[in-house]
């Protein structure tokens, strides 16, 4: 069962700049992500992560379950190259079945075991350059065309930090 989520407000967006604007720490912007899209994707865990283009490796900056995706965990890009591959070209990455995630993601028992059978990946993305992705794991049929559409806008809203270095 869907669980009923409202849209993403410019009252949300604008919650989020001035929360950039003003924050000298990023976990400010990202903990205020983390509350807007609750409401309006809906999540079981919520990542964020970095590219770490000289170690072929995406990097946690943040994580609302840090027990089981801790900040600072790495992930080898050839080991999640399905997902990555799509938001390389600016895609959304979308594993909406219990299936898919477990085609797309290595530790898909840990996934599993979090209650957790679809994944969205934002791509966080900056003059044509990746940075990073936002990271909405849920439940399978949890995601679709207004999830999408408000999970672009958020990984938007949080390039700046991710620019600014994103600690």
């Amino acid at each position: 069962m869907r669980k009923t989520k409202r849209g993403l407000e410019m009252a949300d967006v604008a919650a989020i700049l001035e929360r950039s604007s003003e924050a000298g720490d990023a976990r400010e912007v990202y903990r205020e992500v983390e509350r807007i899209s609750q409401e309006c994707v809906g999540w079981r865990l919520l990542t964020i992560l970095r590219y770490v283009e000289a170690d072929a490796a995406v990097e946690r900056l943040y994580s609302s379950d840090e027990q089981a995706y801790p900040v600072g965990g790495r992930k080898p890009l050839d080991k999640i190259a399905t997902s990555h591959a799509a938001m390389e070209k600016g895609d959304v990455f979308l594993a909406a079945t219990r299936e898919e995630v477990r085609t797309a993601f290595f530790d898909h028992e840990l996934i599993f075991s979090l209650g957790i059978s679809a994944i969205l990946n934002a791509p966080i993305r900056q003059g044509g350059r990746r940075l990073g992705t936002l990271n909405f794991c849920g439940e399978e049929g949890a995601y679709g065309s207004a999830e999408v559409a408000s999970a672009r806008i958020l990984a938007g809203l949080v390039a700046p930090s991710l620019l600014s270095g994103g600690d």
